[in-house]
């Protein structure tokens, strides 16, 4: 993959991209979203400078292709762009697109979330819109009514998704703080009795369970602060964030930890990602437990170096962001080797084959 889903440059322009699906017909080659963003991200210093680069490359190259791993899989695109003093929803449909300065909260969820409530739209989105019938004259076009493709958008659980989130961040609004996004993104829901098993495929802490409703899942979580007081980024260089510690992972003056190492396609023990990822399938026997044992332990690591970090008059070296990221895979690894010692509960048929398969697949034993 050349790009990626989410990211943040050195001059603290942050990125989030998500799919979307619309009644047009995506193209079999273009740009993708993540190609996208990470273009953004290469040639801009502003969230505006990105804005307009996403919107130049979208009207000149187009999107489209393949953006499916083990299957195929095509989409539209809605990105989310911030800076330290502004931030911006562009969402896109073949070339158009349409855009917001956001004013407060927001979130993107698998669903296009702009309706008549936008900032500016390109030449042609309506027109299009009034000749295939979505709407019948231009005082009634609607982005999300006029475009969206209900049947994916209702299998993508977007509007459950997006109700979670605006409602989580408006509880705070300009209160929030870092703590609240990490929060947020470990979400199960209002269940108590919540298990990856039997749980929704609406939660934005998502896990898979079967290949028909719950294929996919968080593969990483990305929390981005940046302000006037500096930049901050800590991510959990894991897939489900509800039992991953978020570390530091750069500043202006630093790359990633030193003794970070990338996976690839299969288990690699020496590969963080994947040393986790053997740990949370060994956790799904008897998940509520685990959880329960690692939640205090990342909970306190991560109220230390949140404090220490933010307040500090300095910002973060490389010897921090190494230390950090050691502290962080310690507290996984000793986890980790406690989960034999927890009983198994009835996984059921379903949710056991999906994942012996994934375990053989990936050589997981």
């Amino acid at each position: 993959m050349f790009g990626a889903e989410m990211g943040a440059n050195e001059y603290g322009v942050v990125i989030g991209n998500e799919a979307i699906f619309t009644r047009e017909k995506p193209d079999k080659t273009g740009l993708t979203g993540m190609d996208l963003v990470r273009l953004a991200l290469e040639r801009s210093q502003t969230a505006r400078q990105a804005l307009e680069v996403i919107i130049e490359l979208l009207e000149k190259y187009g999107q489209g292709g393949n953006c499916g791993y083990r299957f195929k899989l095509k989409y539209m695109n809605s990105f989310l762009i911030a800076d330290k003093k502004e931030a911006y929803v562009l969402e896109t449909v073949k070339a158009w697109w349409v855009w917001k300065k956001i004013k407060d909260v927001w979130s993107i969820s698998n669903i296009i979330s702009l309706q008549k409530d936008y900032d500016s739209c390109s030449e042609g989105l309506i027109g299009n819109a009034i000749k295939k019938g979505y709407c019948k004259k231009r005082e009634d076009f609607n982005f999300r009514k006029c475009y969206s493709a209900k049947f994916m958008t209702w299998a993508a659980k977007g509007a459950e998704r997006e109700k979670r989130t605006r409602a989580l961040l408006s509880q705070r609004k300009k209160r929030l703080a870092t703590r609240d996004f990490i929060n947020i993104l470990r979400d199960h829901g209002e269940n108590s009795r919540w298990t990856p098993i039997r749980g929704p495929g609406a939660t934005l802490c998502l896990h898979a369970a079967d290949k028909l409703f719950r294929r996919t899942q968080t593969v990483c979580s990305l929390v981005a602060k940046t302000g006037e007081n500096g930049q901050f980024f800590y991510a959990t260089g894991a897939s489900n964030p509800c039992i991953s510690p978020f570390f530091p992972v750069f500043s202006p003056d630093t790359t990633v930890p030193g003794e970070y190492s990338e996976g690839s396609e299969n288990y690699h023990s020496k590969s963080y990602w994947w040393e986790s990822e053997r740990f949370h399938r060994k956790a799904l026997l008897n998940f509520n437990s685990a959880q329960v044992e690692i939640q205090p332990l990342i909970i306190n690591y991560e109220e230390e170096i949140i404090s220490t970090i933010e307040n500090s008059l300095s910002t973060l070296n490389q010897k921090q962001i190494n230390e950090y990221f050691i502290r962080a895979r310690a507290i996984v690894k000793n986890w980790g080797s406690k989960l034999d010692h927890l009983p198994s509960v009835n996984l059921g048929w379903g949710f056991s084959h999906y994942w012996r398969g994934y375990n053989k697949r990936n050589g997981i034993i």
